[in-house]
């Protein structure tokens, strides 16, 4: 079977390759046009992960109705489709092309937390045009390293990690975080990290959008063991492919030190920043993923531990 995979992972590259470029030719406005329409279509007639994404909303927003619920998951399919489509002109862009499209509420919070010299934790979700927020980051001139899950394929894999490196982002692999995390900090980096979706059994789990949530602990660990601030962030899209990022640290200052206690709370105060954003712009969440996958231990299960 080693030759079957083989040729579906060359054809799965060869067939992104061909859309990419496909891609690239389209000018921006009309490239976000046919995004909307694709993402509609996906949604509509080929529903990729939609009885997830439904019943995520329906987990979250118990009140709305039904036709409510379709609504926001239907606009959530076509804000990912934009999303996935601006990014194949990423590898295009300039800084120049980010200081048009892309809008900081607040940049002098990245010229602060720099100057402490410890490097930069940025913590954020899959919520609006996640690589934009990074990317843009680096635009401003600013060393940003990305941490990323590695594809299964390993040339689109590599595809996606050339397209950061031509922006300026390096990418680590997950597996490999823990000293390429320390070592970027210890060259005042900024590190960003996503952490919306499941951890599985090895996650902490805090309060996510209402629900017990298996929670990623690296940007907790590596704030509290390094002493490098944690900033959180996100890109909201806004009007004609603008995006609009906010930023806000997450404070450590009143935590002592490094401890389970410390990790809890932290992890809690970043997943809390993320659910405010998701709750007021809720198309703008990946709610195909299955978050809520891991179930929190029973107390049986705490006490024979």
């Amino acid at each position: 079977m080693r030759w079957y995979k083989k040729i579906q992972s060359d054809i799965e590259y060869d067939v992104l390759r061909v859309l990419i470029a496909f891609l690239r030719l389209i000018p921006r406005r009309a490239l976000l046009a046919f995004a909307r329409v694709f993402g509609h279509i996906v949604y509509t007639v080929v529903p990729i992960r939609k009885k997830v994404a439904l019943d995520n909303l329906h987990r979250v927003f118990p009140q709305k109705s039904k036709k409510e619920i379709r609504r926001i998951a239907r606009a959530a399919y076509i804000q990912f489709a934009q999303t996935a489509f601006e990014f194949s002109h990423l590898a295009n862009m300039k800084a120049t092309d980010f200081a048009q499209w892309v809008h900081f509420d607040n940049p002098e919070l990245l010229d602060k937390l720099s100057a402490f010299g410890k490097g930069v934790i940025c913590v954020s979700g899959h919520f609006g045009n996640w690589e934009y927020l990074g990317a843009a980051i680096r635009a401003r001139g600013f060393p940003m390293v990305a941490v990323a899950k590695e594809q299964r394929n390993n040339r689109v894999d590599r595809l996606i990690s050339d397209f950061r490196v031509q922006v300026g982002v390096e990418t680590i692999q997950l597996g490999m975080a823990l000293r390429g995390v320390v070592r970027s900090l210890r060259q005042n980096k900024f590190v960003a990290l996503i952490s919306d979706q499941d951890a599985h059994e090895e996650g902490l789990f805090v309060d996510f959008l209402g629900q017990p949530s298996s929670t990623a602990a690296g940007p907790a660990i590596f704030a509290l063991k390094t002493g490098a601030p944690l900033l959180f962030g996100v890109a909201v899209r806004g009007q004609h492919g603008h995006h609009t990022v906010h930023l806000q640290q997450i404070p450590t200052d009143d935590l002592d030190g490094y401890s389970d206690h410390a990790l809890q709370v932290l992890t809690q105060r970043h997943a809390s920043a993320l659910a405010e954003y998701i709750q007021n712009y809720p198309d703008h969440w990946l709610w195909m993923h299955k978050r809520w996958k891991t179930a929190p231990p029973s107390n049986e299960d705490s006490q024979t531990k």
